[in-house]
């Protein structure tokens, strides 16, 4: 029984470790910039969550997380979006403009 007691404990005490640390670590993005404690800095990160705010706004049902982990949603979405100048630098390899697009 102590031995299953302690695992217990290793358990919670784990999760609450998990649990604080992920509520302090958040990634806060301003546009293509994440926030640092020495300013901003572009990430790709922050870049996708960018075109799915933007995309949103034109009443896209687009999540954050679909973009990040589906890169033809990504290309699909700068290649219609990309000439919005909120994604000039999220989707410069993508625009229209960079392909020749009319």
């Amino acid at each position: 029984m102590a031995r299953g007691t302690s695992f217990g404990s290793v358990v919670v005490a784990l999760l609450a470790i998990t649990w604080t640390t992920s509520a302090i670590s958040r990634v806060q993005c301003h546009g293509d910039f994440q926030v640092t404690i020495y300013g901003v800095i572009a990430t790709p990160y922050c870049e996708e969550e960018n075109i799915a705010v933007v995309a949103q706004s034109y009443g896209w049902r687009v999540t954050a997380s679909e973009i990040h982990n589906n890169p033809l949603k990504k290309v699909y979405t700068c290649q219609v979006l990309g000439r919005d100048t909120r994604l000039k630098g999220s989707c410069a390899g993508y625009s229209p403009d960079n392909y020749g697009g009319r």
